[in-house]
C-alpha cells in the first residue's frame, strides 16, 4: 500500500484526534453518542451491540476506535446528512468477507498481497485504517483479543470506513 503526502498529513491530524479520544470523559462520551445517534444511528447500534460479545475493557477500546472514526468523518457533509443503513453496511461487509474468504484458500502470502493491495490502495482513509491497525496491535486489551473476534470486528470497522467514504 502506497501512502501519499496527504495520507501523511492526515496522520498528524489523527494523532490529535487520538489524544482527544484517549482523554475522553463522561460529558464527551454523552455528547458524541448523542451526535452519532442523531446522524448515524446504525453506526451507534453496531457499537452498542459489541457489549454482548466483548469484555468491558475491550468495549472501552472499541468505543474509542468508533469515536475516532466518527471524529474523522463527522465534518463530511454526506456523513452528516445521509444515514448508513444496515443493508448498505452489509453489502460492503459481505464484499470484504468474500475477499477474506478468497484469500484463505491456497494463496501464497505474495498472492494475498495482490488481492488486498488494490482494495486498500483505493481507500481514501488509509491513515485512519493504519492508525486503527496500530491500535489493535499495540493496545494490550486489543492485542490479546481472540483472533476470530478481532478479525470480524476489523472487517466491520473497515466496512464502516468504506460506507462513510462512499455515502
Amino acid at each position: 500500500m502506497e501512502f501519499t503526502q496527504n495520507d501523511f498529513n492526515e496522520s498528524i491530524e489523527l494523532t490529535e484526534l487520538i489524544r482527544k479520544i484517549d482523554m475522553m470523559d463522561a460529558p464527551y462520551v454523552n455528547t458524541v453518542t448523542d451526535d452519532i445517534y442523531a446522524k448515524q444511528p446504525f453506526f451507534l447500534t453496531v457499537l452498542l451491540g459489541y457489549r454482548l460479545d466483548v469484555f468491558t475493557e475491550e468495549l472501552e477500546e472499541l468505543m474509542k476506535i468508533y469515536f475516532l472514526i466518527w471524529e474523522y468523518f463527522k465534518s463530511n457533509q454526506h456523513v452528516q446528512t445521509r444515514k448508513v443503513n444496515q443493508a448498505y453496511f452489509e453489502k460492503i461487509q459481505t464484499r470484504n468477507l468474500q475477499m477474506l474468504k478468497y484469500s484463505e484458500g491456497e494463496l501464497s502470502q505474495k498472492d494475498k498481497l495482490k488481492v488486498f493491495a488494490p482494495d486498500l490502495q483505493n481507500l481514501k482513509s488509509k491513515s485512519l485504517l493504519a492508525a486503527i491497525f496500530f491500535r489493535f496491535n499495540n493496545r494490550l486489551v486489543l492485542s490479546k483479543m481472540n483472533v476470530q473476534k478481532k478479525g470480524l470486528i476489523l472487517i466491520g470497522i473497515k466496512s464502516f470506513i468504506e460506507c462513510f467514504e462512499t455515502i
